[in-house]
């Protein structure tokens, strides 16, 4: 029998008078992948393949990561939101079961699901005191159960997949109202006591978050991403947000201490150049930023906000704020534009040449127009 194992589940693949059938069996054994690989050839040599919609969530899930999910650069962040919507839903749940009161049940069991501390985070993080719940936001829990995970599934089955008679489902009434994103911005007098209430090591890590709008995460780099003789830091997709490649130009003596910690990092045979767990530095900087006065959410993110502030401010150029930061795409850099304003104003005032005098009223400008 052709079947193969991929991940959790075992896929059929086969060819029948030149046409290629092959998906995921949804499941995990491979005595029971061969028996629905023996169903499927049935069906494709009849022409009486089941109808989309009677599929399981389950089967859903494993045959859209066999076509879509598994080849986006999110890939890794996929496969969970589908765990996650499979265990919300329920995996045995048939496609045109799901409806719109399913789907509020799903967001509400999300709701409560504490999925602290994020994969990536967990790898680095020491054993320790047990931490609080993580309160899902209202951003998150729209894209484990709709945005990423339901709604594009549901839209392939009834498209692609030939599904019948599924319900009609307003997402647009399910979403929960997403909390637009504050740019913070730090004045120097907090910089600096923030920094006076660290430790040399983390203040320097905390000086490469001012300096370059990083994200937290992407302080562990590997040695290799530093390239001391052409003073650049290059961080690879895997160690990111998103899989692009970072490429950043580096002030000479972070480039100097960076190279030097690199170079530690090879002869210790480190995967990464920063020696602190991740919730180690995280905590160091978060209780010094506390001891220096501030208190806004976020504060650790919020250095990477005031960094592109600060560049978009400096230069007036959005594509450049975009590549130091990053952004896969300047519509998130667009946030950073209000900055401007105050600039585009004055430019304004100053350009105006035949504007009303400063002082001038709404009456005397009527009285001198005659109205």
């Amino acid at each position: 029998m052709s079947v193969y194992l991929h991940g959790q589940y075992w896929h059929y693949d086969f060819v029948l008078k030149g046409r290629r059938f092959h998906g995921s069996t949804g499941q995990t054994t491979k005595r029971a992948a061969e028996a629905v690989e023996r169903t499927r050839r049935l069906e494709a040599a009849t022409g009486t393949g089941p109808d989309a919609g009677d599929w399981t969530l389950d089967e859903a899930c494993g045959q859209y990561w066999d076509e879509v999910a598994q080849y986006k650069r999110s890939a890794d962040g996929l496969k969970r939101q589908l765990q996650v919507v499979s265990a919300c839903i329920g995996k045995n749940t048939k496609l045109r079961e799901i409806d719109a009161r399913r789907v509020q049940e799903a967001i509400a069991k999300r709701r409560g699901m504490n999925l602290r501390p994020h994969a990536k985070s967990a790898r680095r993080r020491k054993p320790g005191p047990k931490l609080p719940p993580r309160v899902p936001t209202d951003a998150t829990i729209n894209r484990d159960i709709i945005d990423c995970t339901l709604r594009p599934i549901l839209r392939r089955a009834r498209r692609v997949w030939g599904a019948k008679g599924m319900p009609e489902i307003d997402w647009g009434a399910l979403r929960g109202r997403e909390t637009k994103g504050v740019v913070q911005e730090y004045t120097d007098a907090q910089v600096d006591a923030w920094r006076n209430q660290l430790e040399p090591l983390p203040r320097f890590w905390l000086d490469v978050l001012f300096a370059y709008g990083l994200r937290f995460g992407e302080l562990w780099f590997s040695p290799d991403a530093v390239d001391a003789d052409g003073r650049r830091l290059t961080i690879e997709g895997r160690y990111r947000k998103y899989d692009e490649i970072l490429t950043q130009p580096l002030r000479a003596d972070h480039a100097r201490i960076l190279a030097a910690m690199a170079g530690q990092a090879r002869a210790d045979q480190r995967e990464h150049v920063n020696t602190f767990d991740y919730w180690k530095l995280a905590d160091l900087l978060r209780a010094a930023a506390k001891r220096a006065g501030i208190t806004t959410s976020r504060v650790i993110h919020g250095v990477r906000h005031h960094a592109g502030t600060r560049i978009l401010r400096k230069t007036q150029n959005l594509k450049l704020a975009k590549d130091f930061l990053g952004h896969a795409s300047i519509v998130s850099t667009l946030r950073y534009a209000h900055v401007h304003e105050d600039e585009i104003r004055e430019a304004i005032n100053g350009m105006s040449r035949h504007s009303p005098d400063e002082n001038a009223t709404l009456s005397e400008i009527q009285k001198q127009s005659g109205t």
